[in-house]
């Protein structure tokens, strides 16, 4: 990436004063009004055919209506600007209002009895909603009552959406001093990454510092949101915390213990690495700062593994820089972190992050990357089928960097390939064993603010133990690190998201050794489940490939290859 480049947002509104932003949510409500009239009370009622007509409707009403919103997000990602934020929350409120009258839709449909639900995604006119009636069937035992939902829904943007925002606004204003410089969250993060030991212990001491005067409210607003979320879990009937996750992301809870039961099985070959990494750099031990300490500099080249790949999976990444489709540039107020935002599929993703020429910033560029060539692909799709589920999701952004990984380890040779390979372990290990880790994590949480509130100490005590797990005995986390989960958006936003990565990980890994036996045939039948998007299970997309999701074998065949190339790294001279 030559130069870093600022996203422009003009293919959704021309700026914050663009009369289209409230002229689309006046004609989005006047038709939402006009679709209640139609169809309210109706539902069980519909012919297929009719419900046909009424799906394509909803579909566009909630596409066009999430698009102001979605404006405002992005901007305010961009700068966290209190006007920004109040434009946010300003859309958000009117958005909610405009597409009220719609809620009864879904609510209706999970009335229907399970079989007739069945029965009508069966139905040849509703093809194309067959896995969201489905979905539908499998959520309705944990819907509410049309006035309840109602209640809810306007709530949220005072409720839980407010103080997701004010986590947001509050880490993007934070300030970090090293050296006499006031740095960022993601400019102090980079340190991390330093060649030089003192100045890694030196920005670890200064994050901490920085988050410690604000620990009692981001400790606050953890509590608040992990007691908010256990009384609408409680209000629906879930029997679980992560319950709400699974059914969201399509995925048995059977299939999830697979997933990150075999995770946490593989702590050991995490330690095995570091063992090694730190024999390496010649410490007498290794300490949180010394997990990223660089072993080579150089950065991969991300388009050009692309470009090996499949023509049109490069063309479909090619196309975010020449459509100003990046956020890139580093700023003051920048929100922190990375992300692709899908949109919707009649316009096209956008990716953001903070850009500071770093190998590991070429991974999260691939990473960001994977997830925009997903949504790009997936825009064949309506809308309802669209986004697929997070899993999903980040199977499409991790496979992306193993295709950079393996340009990068057919040209390097010695010293710079040992360091590939520790580059893509410590990735793969922060993918799949930090983020059970985290996971791990969050359900301590949960399960223990139930008896009340949390204190600091007391949540940074399970952060602790839940994360110095992973690393069997190889890394010490000093008092400092104890602090570190203050900062994590995804407990804050997402609940239980994080596990997410842990199968996109190694569900990628599996693929990506599947890629390397099958070649341009395999490539094919990837793109072609990327463009499925969410239409339907995961199940149900990766069979083509050859997968069986509920295998045990098949989740340790993913560990199975990082011993392997944690061999690599220690026979490499």
């Amino acid at each position: 990436m030559t130069s870093t480049p600022s996203w422009n947002l003009t293919d959704l509104f021309q700026s914050p004063d663009d009369p289209r932003l409230f002229d689309t949510l006046t004609l989005v409500s006047d038709q939402a009004l006009d679709f209640a009239t139609r169809y309210q009370g109706k539902i069980a009622t519909l012919t297929a055919a009719v419900l046909a007509e009424a799906l394509a409707m909803y579909e566009r009403l909630h596409q066009e209506g999430s698009k102001p919103a979605t404006y405002a997000g992005l901007r305010f990602a961009a700068d966290t600007a209190p006007e920004n934020g109040a434009q946010v929350q300003k859309l958000r409120e009117k958005t909610t209002t405009a597409l009220l009258p719609t809620l009864f839709f879904p609510i209706e449909l999970a009335r229907l009895d399970g079989k007739q639900l069945e029965t009508l995604a069966a139905a040849p006119e509703l093809a194309n909603w067959r896995r969201y009636l489905l979905h539908v069937a499998q959520t309705a035992p944990f819907s509410l009552s049309e006035p309840e939902e109602k209640i809810l829904a306007q709530k949220a943007n005072t409720g839980d959406r407010a103080w997701v925002r004010l986590f947001q606004e509050l880490l993007a204003s934070l300030r970090f001093d090293l050296e006499g410089k006031s740095l960022s969250l993601s400019e102090v993060s980079t340190f991390q990454y330093h060649t030089d030991r003192e100045q890694r212990r030196q920005s670890a001491e200064a994050l901490t510092q920085g988050l410690r005067p604000h620990l009692r409210t981001l400790t606050y607003i953890y509590n608040t949101l992990v007691q908010d979320k256990a009384l609408e879990d409680g209000l629906r009937g879930y029997t679980f915390p992560e319950q709400a996750r699974h059914l969201s992301n399509e995925l048995t809870p059977e299939i999830v213990a697979a997933v990150t039961d075999t995770a946490e099985a593989g702590y050991p070959t995490v330690g095995r690495y570091y063992k090694a990494k730190q024999k390496l750099l010649g410490l007498d031990s290794l300490t949180h700062y010394d997990r990223y300490a660089p072993l080579h500099t150089d950065a991969p080249s991300v388009l050009a593994a692309f470009a090996r790949f499949e023509p049109s999976y490069a063309a479909a990444g090619q196309a975010f820089f020449d459509g100003g489709w990046i956020d890139a540039a580093p700023r003051q107020g920048k929100q922190g972190g990375a992300f692709c935002s899908y949109t919707t599929p009649d316009l096209h993703p956008y990716l953001f992050q903070s850009y500071l020429n770093r190998a590991s910033d070429k991974n999260t560029l691939a990473h960001e990357l994977g997830h925009g060539i997903h949504s790009s692909l997936s825009r064949g799709q309506s809308f309802l089928n669209f986004h697929g589920t997070l899993p999903m999701a980040e199977v499409a952004s991790t496979f992306a960097e193993l295709l950079v990984f393996e340009q990068e380890q057919e040209r390097t040779t010695g010293a710079a390939r040992r360091a590939l390979f520790g580059r893509v372990l410590e990735d793969s290990f922060s993918t799949i064993h930090r983020q059970t880790a985290m996971y791990r994590f969050e359900q301590a949480v949960h399960a223990e603010r139930k008896q009340g509130e949390l204190p600091t100490e007391r949540i940074s005590a399970l952060w602790q133990e839940k994360m110095s797990a992973m690393f069997a005995g190889a890394v010490t986390l000093g008092d400092d690190h104890a602090l570190w989960w203050s900062y994590i958006p995804h407990f804050i936003g997402t609940p239980f998201y994080v596990y997410a990565y842990s199968f996109g990980k190694m569900l990628a890994l599996a693929l990506y050794y599947r890629y390397q036996q099958e070649g341009a045939p395999f490539a094919q039948k990837y793109v072609a489940m990327l463009s499925q998007g969410g239409s339907q299970f995961p199940t149900e997309l990766v069979a083509p490939l050859g997968v069986d999701l509920s295998d045990p074998g098949f989740w340790q065949g993913a560990l199975e290859i990082l011993e392997s190339w944690v061999t690599e790294f220690e026979k490499t001279p």
